[in-house]
């Protein structure tokens, strides 16, 4: 796709206008790079704040806003901020307008519906989920010496199974508050040698996308589980994929298969390569 495309579609594509800014990201100038990332962090914000808002939370002008909404093609501030709106209410409906579009459907067909939908979310993992990625994962995770969880809203499930499976395998973990006031502290924890597991879906947690910028900054390795690469934790070991729903309602189907998955597999490397450890000490001391 020629970059004059790319941007025409950008204007109407979220995804699209990431990826199009991550790409362009070098060669911005920096007050626009502070624009940029800002827009990567916090995409809620950019879609419910005003001009003036945002340019303070930033700590720039409100014209280098326009400046930079420009630059990617849009006619100003004001249409930058509808494709994050447009985003943004496409995946935010209301529990009770969910509820009233099942009014007429009975209670067997919920249950086979929603049952359906966890096997169709678990499928869908199978078939778009990075295999590379995650080994990657796997192995950061089976060399961490300390893992740390972060999520928040329904994830907090997802942070409690994580919990129970390491503890099983003995393996250090920790779940972390979804407290932003005290995601510095928590980070301030960490080591090189940890690894921090993120999880976080539209609409995205502050509290777990300021844990996952900090540790990143603070060199400390990170495994997401996230949905696209507009989200503010998509980096280098990020896997991507969607959960299936049932009239607006999305369950952790798919995350909950993907965490056992990453538990067993870390298991099996770290017991692995206990294994070799000490096959190779018993050599070295037979040798004697």
């Amino acid at each position: 796709m020629s970059s004059k495309i790319a941007r025409l579609v950008a204007l109407t594509d979220i995804s699209a206008f990431v990826a199009e800014v991550r790409a362009s990201h070098a060669t911005l100038p920096r007050k626009l790079q502070q624009i940029a990332d800002y827009t990567q962090q916090f995409p809620d914000r950019v879609a419910l704040d005003s001009i003036t808002e945002l340019a303070h939370q930033i700590g720039t002008h409100p014209s280098t806003l326009v400046r930079f909404s420009q630059h990617f093609g849009f006619s100003g501030f004001s249409e930058l901020q509808r494709l994050y709106r447009d985003h943004l209410r496409s995946n935010s409906v209301g529990y009770s307008s969910r509820l009233e579009g099942i009014d007429d459907v009975g209670p067997a067909d919920v249950l086979r519906a929603i049952t359906q939908s966890a096997v169709q979310s678990a499928t869908d993992l199978e078939a778009s989920v990075d295999a590379e990625l995650m080994d990657e994962a796997v192995r950061m995770l089976a060399s961490a010496n300390t893992i740390w969880l972060a999520g928040s809203g329904r994830t907090v499930a997802v942070q409690s199974y994580f919990q129970y499976l390491f503890t099983g395998l003995g393996m250090v973990s920790h779940a972390l508050g979804s407290n932003l006031d005290q995601v510095g502290k928590y980070v301030d924890l960490m080591r090189p040698d940890d690894v921090l597991i993120a999880t976080s879906f539209r609409p995205y947690s502050q509290a777990t996308s300021a844990t996952v910028i900090q540790a990143r900054a603070a060199g400390i390795p990170c495994v997401c589980l996230t949905d696209t690469e507009v989200s503010p934790i998509y980096g280098p070991v990020s896997l991507l994929y969607s959960e299936d729903q049932f009239a607006g309602f999305r369950s952790l189907s798919a995350t909950m298969s993907l965490a056992l998955y990453l538990a067993i597999e870390a298991g099996r490397h770290r017991k692995e390569a206990r294994k070799s450890d000490l096959a190779f000490r018993n050599r070295g001391y037979d040798s004697r």
